[in-house]
């Protein structure tokens, strides 16, 4: 079935990173379906070159994959067996069909054909019974007895439509593990909802619905809930009862609060509940499987305890009003944190606790100074610290071997201490809009760099030191097919369009 990727996912596509997800139970269906198709090719096979056979003496059956048993084996694993199974029995058929077609007399080769044609039509069966699909179809209602025609699906999708209402009979549909009604005009969703109980995966994604009731907590297997770009101003406190969930997206929605039951889900592994109008989040110490946490685009104040989410791999806290970050210690695999147009004075010094950390960004804050625990990053590649209020680079960052890009803009940096050729991968390297005097012979031996920005610096370009290193700036930019803007270039800062959307660029950028 067609699957959309997770808007309001802004991470460069990980962890939403998900995103064809192959439900168990839909594998276990199909396994079943299609291991019967295979079973009947085999007996087709058997009909062609029966044992003892001239047939089977000249033509004998090749060796079957064998599906993995055992509960150490997954379902997809098994699925894609079973499928490889069958594609080799029906090619061993093809071929016996091919070089033993003369021997048959025409009714008897009819008659097989006609047979074969029947366990092929199984196969296509079988596969169409398990998807209902009217994507892009222009409905303003589901058709007329829908509930039978999809009696036996696992997929039900109707996305893209106009559809305004989901009738009850909805709840009939008690075999669908997925079902997609995103991207219509729904304003609110039946209680019968709730009795389809097999559900792994709901979509209501792109609609206008304002409300999230309680019957949805009965969706005792549901692993992925998309509300997200609705008009949602309140979700249940019950959707804590689905012990299964892992997926929860409220992007792009109305709520003011989060039940505090939320933060109780210990299956959860993303919560994306940007883009709201949060002024607070309750207490995580539940969420215990969280990988991702996306908050930004609210008007959020206060960050609380992260401790509990040992497994978090991606922190989004851009566009807020926070003003300190909570301890980060226990986030050892987190490797991305955007915490940028917020109101943070310092980063704590338990971020270097976090080591497997790639990516910091966290401009347009008040932050005075890096701390040295920073060095403890070792697998740090991307640093950004611009418009805060640094006034020195401490030389601790010049020890982070992996790091590739360096953005220190709109600062009150002075110079730049410390041996900059430590940072032998870096290749953007971004200091404009501060106070630099002068640059150290050390840029020079940064082999990789590709981009170098200086405008803005009062560096004196009549100088005998800056008349030495800038060519050979220039020539590392040009080799790696990057671009040097030295201090004598005029960038335009504050008004005109950069001053009324270079703002914006930057929070889609977070």
């Amino acid at each position: 079935a067609p699957q959309k990727r997770h808007r309001g996912s802004t991470v460069s596509g990980k962890m939403a990173e998900s995103e064809a997800l192959k439900t168990p139970e839909r594998l276990l269906e199909l396994s079943k379906r299609l291991s019967k198709v295979a079973d009947d090719f085999e007996a087709l096979r058997t009909r062609l070159a029966p044992p003892g056979s001239a047939a089977a003496e000249t033509f004998p059956a090749k060796p079957l994959p064998v599906p993995p048993s055992g509960s150490d084996d997954s379902t997809l694993t098994r699925f894609t067996s079973i499928l490889s199974r069958l594609e080799t029995v029906t090619d061993q058929v093809q071929e016996l069909r091919e070089k033993l077609s003369k021997p048959f007399d025409g009714n008897a080769s009819a008659d097989l054909a006609a047979s074969e044609n029947d366990v092929a039509a199984k196969a296509g069966e079988a596969v169409a019974e398990d998807e209902y699909i009217k994507e892009k179809c222009g409905l303003e209602t589901l058709p007329e007895n829908f509930e039978i025609a999809a009696k036996n699906a696992t997929v039900f999708n109707v996305m893209s439509n106009q559809i305004t209402m989901l009738p009850p009979s909805i709840g009939l549909l008690r075999t669908v593990v997925e079902l997609n009604v995103s991207e219509n005009q729904l304003t609110s969703l039946p209680a019968e909802l709730g009795d389809l109980v097999s559900l792994t995966v709901l979509d209501i994604s792109d609609n206008k619905i304002t409300l999230l009731d309680d019957f949805l907590g009965n969706l005792a297997n549901l692993q992925r809930l998309d509300a997200y770009k609705n008009s949602i101003t309140s979700i249940s406190a019950s959707l804590a009862n689905i012990k299964t969930l892992k997926e929860l997206n409220l992007f792009n929605n109305q709520l003011v609060t989060i039940p505090d039951e939320i933060g109780t889900m210990e299956s959860l592994e993303l919560l994306n509940v940007a883009s709201n109008k949060l002024t607070a989040v309750p207490k995580m110490d539940g969420l215990k499987g969280l990988k991702r946490l996306a908050l930004f685009w609210n008007k959020i104040s206060e960050i609380p305890a992260l401790s509990a989410m040992v497994g978090l791999e991606d922190l989004q806290l851009s566009k807020n009003q926070i003003k300190e970050l909570p301890d980060m210690s226990a986030l050892t695999e987190l490797k991305s944190v955007s915490m940028s147009n917020n109101q943070i004075a310092s980063l704590p010094a338990s971020i270097g606790k976090c080591v497997s950390l790639n990516e910091i960004s966290a401009g347009g804050n008040q932050i005075e100074k890096v701390p040295a625990e920073v060095q403890e990053c070792k697998l740090l590649t991307k640093l950004i610290l611009s418009q805060n209020k640094i006034t020195e680079i401490d030389p601790a960052v010049y020890s982070l071997a992996a790091m590739e890009t360096l953005d220190f803009a709109d600062n009150k940096i002075t110079v730049l201490q410390g041996d900059v050729s430590k940072l032998s991968a870096l290749t953007n390297l971004f200091v404009q809009g501060n106070a630099i005097t002068e640059l150290p012979d050390s840029i020079a031996a940064l082999s990789l760099l590709k981009r170098c920005t200086l405008t803005g610096n009062p560096i004196s370009t009549d100088s005998d030191a800056y008349k030495s290193l800038a060519p050979q700036i220039q020539s590392l930019c040009d080799a790696n097919k990057g671009k040097f803007l030295g201090p004598e270039k005029v960038v335009a800062t504050g008004g005109g369009l950069k001053g009324k959307f270079g703002g914006l660029k930057k929070i889609a950028a977070s």
